[in-house]
């Protein structure tokens, strides 16, 4: 595959979570442009060659290496830091990448990074202006046999010394994430989520109900949308919703169901969830529906409200009220006077 110099990796990006592939070749920025540029080499068992991400079909019980060209593209001497991380859902849907394996959902057999590893230099690449460099992974797969897919991508941020940058240690917070899915024995399998529990979360400083969902299968789900309602018995119900993001396979997903400002009241709640997507494999439509309740206790709700922000007191409002009121005061005060004048 011809390295090429140009800038067609920045239009890769706007492609990122276009529900045709679990990950492409995504980038990330502010503003600035980027000093650097990536493009992974693809190997004689990449399932599709068109894709500009890892599709890897390697037979169990085997050792590979997989490639990337890196190239600095600017006019000045580079540090690009990489490393190799593990597919998750965030909170409220979406898939994102962590080099740790703590917190992953107990259904992942074997996370990305304990089947792949950085070669040396691979974690630290220094460039020279316009100078270009190969760097390699070693892809060890399991022994036994596994379904459908182990996902993960290979991540590069440029660095910058504390002297250069102010004080931050990366600079230009231009990213790279490079997918790699490895496709196991049986491929076509499909994603299962279920309802796992609703607990009083805070939510961005809120009270809220935090509903868990798991896919407790190796596939991830594209083109998600879910829709969750929580409400007591005659009450206001409360909803969140999201469209459009991707599902990492085995993994668990929090949907926070805010009350903004409001305080959370003890006693039983009703929660409907429904959730649709594509089976990223085979783009087959699914959808599951839970209907559930739960209760949330005195104490729950006391401990959520009492660590809750409080809504904002507008003192300018005020002031600007009571500024009014004398001034219509004022006005009232000058009619008055004019209207007790001898004429």
């Amino acid at each position: 595959m011809q390295w090429k110099r140009g800038r067609w990796l920045i239009a890769a990006a706007a492609c990122i979570l276009v529900g045709l592939a679990p990950q492409s070749v995504a980038a990330a920025s502010k503003t600035e442009t980027t000093d650097f540029e990536v493009q992974p080499v693809l190997p004689d068992a990449q399932a599709n060659m068109k894709l500009n991400y890892f599709d890897l079909v390697y037979p169990k019980d085997t050792k590979h290496t997989i490639q990337m060209r890196v190239q600095n593209i600017s006019d000045k001497n580079i540090t690009v830091k990489s490393d190799l991380r593990n597919a998750y859902t965030q909170d409220g849907g979406g898939i994102d990448f962590t080099p740790s394996t703590k917190n992953l959902d107990r259904s992942l057999k074997t996370p990305f990074t304990t089947v792949a590893t950085l070669d040396k230099g691979g974690a630290t690449i220094q460039l020279a202006p316009k100078q270009m460099k190969v760097i390699s992974a070693t892809i060890k797969m399991p022994k036994q046999r596994y379904d459908g897919m182990i996902y993960g991508d290979w991540h590069f941020i440029e660095h910058v010394d504390k002297g250069e940058s102010g004080g931050n240690a990366v600079g230009s917070n231009y990213a790279y994430s490079v997918g790699v899915v490895l496709r196991g024995q049986n491929y076509e399998v499909f994603p299962n989520v279920k309802y796992d529990e609703t607990n009083p979360i805070l939510f961005q400083k809120h009270p809220a109900l935090g509903v868990t969902l798991r896919n407790v299968e190796p596939m991830a789900i594209s083109k998600a949308n879910v829709s969750v309602a929580v409400g007591m018995d005659g009450g206001d119900v409360k909803t969140y919703k999201a469209d459009n993001f991707m599902i990492a396979p085995n993994s668990k997903m929090v949907f926070p169901v805010s009350w903004s400002y409001e305080s959370m009241k003890p006693g039983t709640y009703h929660i409907k969830v429904t959730l649709k997507g594509l089976n990223t494999q085979n783009r087959f439509p699914m959808s599951w529906t839970f209907k559930k309740t739960m209760k949330v206790s005195n104490v729950q709700a006391k401990s959520i409200n009492e660590r809750a922000i409080k809504k904002p007191v507008n003192h300018w409002l005020y002031a600007t009220i009571g500024t009014g009121v004398l001034l219509l005061a004022s006005l009232g005060g000058l009619l008055w006077t004019f209207k007790l004048r001898p004429r």
